[in-house]
């Protein structure tokens, strides 16, 4: 099993935040260094919260960054109450499976004993894990070399957390840097974050620490979903061959794809 990261909240050595107007939690996975000291080029792939609402000046961010691939975890309701906004000529990819939406929470969380046992239960449920995320990686050996992709859910947390570990770990980046990645959420979020647990305990009459523990990047979470992993492949590599259908020569294609 892999060890557990706990510096849930120190912010990243390197800088990967990409500031917008209309988004949050917005980041460049390139500059995370691998296993045998390469590192993932920055510009090509980028993790995000909702992109809804995002400003004029946004969308010329996107531009000049070549973001011209989304990838949309998010549930079909989602969307239709928040579609996303594309640059003209977007290659647009919805992966719904494996739906949890905060409307569902106070409802779904009654069955739980705190918000910490219902996500870890939500992290333990690899079923959908094909479906949602076998296409995502397609995507990304598709993506041309001269554009960018963002992938993203509505908090940018969960759904894109495991993307990302995913993507990360496909690229050999050390399971204490992937850890840290998803845990520095809980830094780009902050504010964010705290308006939803107002909105849950408030509207919702969800406790608050049941809120703060659904609303929280822990590092066991993420964890939970490895180990899941693991008990039903035997190992991490294995799940990528036989759960996701990629094997040695298609990561090797990858990491020659993103990595300098």
């Amino acid at each position: 099993m892999f060890p557990v990261f706990v510096q849930a909240q120190r912010r990243p050595q390197v800088n990967h935040e990409v500031k917008l107007e209309g988004a949050v939690n917005f980041r460049d996975l390139g500059g995370y260094v691998t296993t045998e000291f390469r590192r993932i080029k920055t510009g090509r792939i980028y993790r995000s919260a909702e992109l809804s609402q995002l400003t004029d000046a946004d969308m010329e961010e996107l531009k000049r960054r070549k973001i011209y691939t989304v990838v949309d975890f998010r549930g079909k309701e989602e969307v239709e109450n928040a579609p996303d906004r594309l640059l003209p000529g977007s290659d647009y990819l919805l992966l719904p499976a494996g739906n949890f939406t905060i409307p569902d929470l106070a409802s779904y969380a009654k069955e739980f004993k705190s918000g910490k046992e219902l996500m870890l239960a939500f992290y333990s449920d690899i079923s959908f894990l094909k479906e949602k995320y076998q296409p995502f990686f397609r995507k990304l050996l598709a993506l041309p070399d001269t554009s960018a992709l963002v992938f993203h859910s509505t908090t940018g947390k969960d759904r894109t957390g495991i993307a990302a570990a995913l993507f990360l770990y496909s690229m050999e980046i050390p399971m204490e840097t992937i850890l840290s990645d998803y845990v520095s959420t809980n830094i780009y979020r902050k504010d964010e974050n705290e308006k939803i647990i107002d909105s849950l305990v408030k509207e919702q009459g969800m406790d608050d620490e049941m809120a703060r523990q659904i609303m929280e990047a822990n590092p066991a979470y993420l964890q939970a979903t490895f180990n899941a992993i693991i008990r039903k492949y035997g190992t991490v590599d294995a799940f990528f061959y036989l759960g996701l259908g990629l094997g040695e020569e298609a990561r090797y294609v990858l990491r020659e794809k993103f990595l300098q």
